[in-house]
């Protein structure tokens, strides 16, 4: 066995085992790399992604069953026989190998489509189209009555995953016991119509029902917005064209994603900065629109603030009184003096609800999560009535797992701006998320789900002498797109807290038992940090330090919006500790409008020169 087959044998073997260990969103190329005692370089150079890794393993692992089916099925014999042979073949594999085929089923809604249905179709030629096989040849002997084979043969399969789980282990005394039970229910309802109709009810709430072993059949996520989208511009493009359309959308203040949305009869939410939960706006066919401000003058909103306030302030009411932006809802939180009163201030401008949302200012408390529920749920039925769609249970599932994928593509994109910073710019990752405040989370996903591989195989990217910075400053008015152009370009952003609200939760949030509950926890204790969440576990400063480590970075750039009190408020602290471990920083300052940048641009070369030769 050569080098390189031992390898790739080492990294299956511990991926399997993490991936039946843990959900797929747990499990990390480090932990992979690490187990399997490679080096991450040596795991890039084989699969290019956590997904491609996955892929890689489940398609093998299905050829092989595929394989060993083949010669089950291939004996003579009648249609009973024929379907044992398969089903003991099945169920002699290892505990790990019987295992690793309920990964399809537990997985397919986190992976992306174009895997998803690599992976579908090899599940299917390695068990129910070979199922499907002898059913044909049953009926056709009249061994069996005539029925859909199609159909029978998924009956089929799900009666042999359902003898798979700890109950069955524990009512069916070994592999007879179970052989007898799944071709005995299977061919006495084969056999019988209304036996045929029950079986196939059962099935179907073993499929949407969980149980306390392990759900059978997950449901899907939504897919309303791929096939109609409100952003088309960059599909069948090369990777250049896909990120100049998508610099071009983030710079185009006419908005005309939301535009498109509104044609087809759909209604907006816009919520202010920094965090929402938008799966509840999502759940009731509304798009949730970031108010983030734009590079806009004022004119009309000015006359409705003081002042002495930051520029995002007015720019966001400004895109809405220019109707730039028509919306349906908005909301805010109340995450500084002046952003408590921005309901009250379009209250009284525009005709449609415009509500707070309170975020808990306690994190601390043993009640907060139980409050930061009902918060929801009141936003919810707001939610409900405006759009005139209830969000149910299933929906809000759904939602969830959608955004789950969504927030893990990011989590991908911030791993490549970590690992191999030169494959993609600091504009062109910050469009790629700020994109997702434009467009539905469908499209959004398949986005990515197009651009990251690409992004990882690219060969025209070269690695510089560059230093490697932490972007800190951004979580709620933006720097404009030149500013963080300008930055890139005398180093590598390799993280950052640019649009955090829509990286907020840093893991899965789970899609069953009370998901309103769910949300609430996730804000709280899956979390990342902000100036504007006070929870006395997450230390901003602390948490910064963290940030520095894990990237990898040798300085930071520290800076806040103009008049941003929380941001400016916080640098106090970021310096004071940054002083004491001795890490390298620039402080300064930005605003949305800015359009100059030279002398903050010579500030900064110095500064990275500084670095590099000392």
């Amino acid at each position: 066995m050569g080098k390189k087959e031992t390898t790739v044998n080492k990294v299956m073997e511990t991926a399997q085992q993490l991936f039946l260990d843990g959900s797929y969103a747990d499990v990390t190329m480090d932990q992979i790399a690490a187990g399997a005692d490679v080096t991450k370089g040596a795991l890039y150079h084989h699969y290019s992604s956590k997904e491609d890794l996955y892929l890689a393993m489940m398609i093998s692992d299905l050829k092989e069953k595929k394989a060993l089916f083949s010669t089950a099925v291939g004996l003579k014999g009648s249609c009973q026989e024929r379907l044992r042979n398969l089903t003991e073949a099945f169920l002699m594999l290892p505990p790990k190998k019987r295992l690793l085929i309920k990964l399809v089923r537990r997985n397919i809604n986190t992976l992306g489509i174009p895997t998803r249905n690599q992976l579908i179709n090899a599940y299917q030629e390695a068990l129910p189209n070979q199922v499907q096989s002898i059913i044909e040849d049953g009926i056709a002997s009249k061994e069996l009555k005539p029925g859909d084979p199609r159909l029978l043969a998924w009956s089929f399969v799900a009666l042999v995953e359902t003898v798979l789980s700890l109950h069955a282990d524990r009512i069916l005394n070994g592999k007879e016991s179970k052989l007898e039970f799944v071709l005995n229910l299977f061919l006495n309802g084969a056999c019988d119509q209304k036996a045929t109709e029950a079986v196939t009810d059962l099935l179907q709430d073993l499929a949407t029902t969980p149980t306390e072993d392990d759900i059978i059949i997950p449901s899907a996520a939504p897919t309303r917005s791929v096939d109609d989208p409100v952003f088309p511009e960059w599909r069948g493009k090369d990777l250049d064209d896909i990120l100049l359309e998508c610099r071009d959308l983030v710079e185009d203040d006419t908005y005309p994603t939301l535009s498109r949305w509104r044609e087809s009869g759909r209604k907006i939410l816009g919520h202010f900065q920094v965090y929402f939960p938008e799966e509840i706006a999502h759940a009731a066919d509304m798009l949730p629109f970031k108010v983030r401000g734009g590079t806009v003058e004022p004119t009309h909103a000015d006359s409705r603030f003081g002042s002495y306030l930051c520029s995002i302030l007015k720019t966001s009411m400004e895109l809405v009184l220019s109707d730039r932006v028509k919306l349906d809802m908005f909301v805010t939180h109340p995450i500084c003096d002046a952003a408590r009163n921005l309901a009250a201030v379009w209250g009284r401008n525009f005709d449609y609800p415009c509500q707070i949302l309170y975020l808990p200012q306690n994190a601390n408390s043993g009640y907060t999560a139980t409050y930061l529920q009902g918060e929801y749920d009141r936003l919810q039925s707001t939610i409900e009535e405006i759009s005139g769609n209830s969000v149910t249970q299933e929906e809000l599932s759904q939602s969830i797992a959608l955004f789950n994928r969504n927030r893990a593509l990011l989590r991908e994109l911030y791993e490549i701006k970590r690992d191999t910073p030169w494959l993609v710019s600091a504009e062109d990752a910050y469009c790629l998320v700020a994109i997702s405040g434009l467009i539905p989370k469908e499209e959004h996903n398949l986005l990515l789900e197009t651009v990251l591989p690409m992004i990882r195989s690219r060969t025209d990217a070269k690695k510089e002498d560059r230093i490697r910075i932490v972007f800190e400053g951004g979580f709620c008015e933006q720097p404009p797109l030149d500013l963080i152009r300008m930055v890139g370009q005398t180093c590598y952003v390799v993280d950052d807290d640019l649009l955090i609200g829509l990286r907020w939760i840093l893991e899965d949030i789970p899609t069953e038992g009370d998901l309103l509950h769910n949300l609430a926890d996730a804000y709280l204790e899956k979390s990342s940090y902000s100036p504007v969440q006070h929870d006395l576990r997450k230390p901003k400063e602390k948490m910064l330090q963290q940030r520095v480590e894990q990237s990898g970075a040798e300085a930071v750039i520290l800076t806040a919006a103009k008049m941003c009190e929380p941001g400016l408020e916080e640098q106090v602290a970021y310096t004071h500790t940054l002083d004491k471990d001795g890490t390298a920083y620039f402080v300064s300052e930005f605003e949305e409008n800015m359009t100059s940048f030279d002398h903050l641009g010579l500030q900064l070369e110095t500064f990275m020169e500084n670095l590099l030769f000392s």
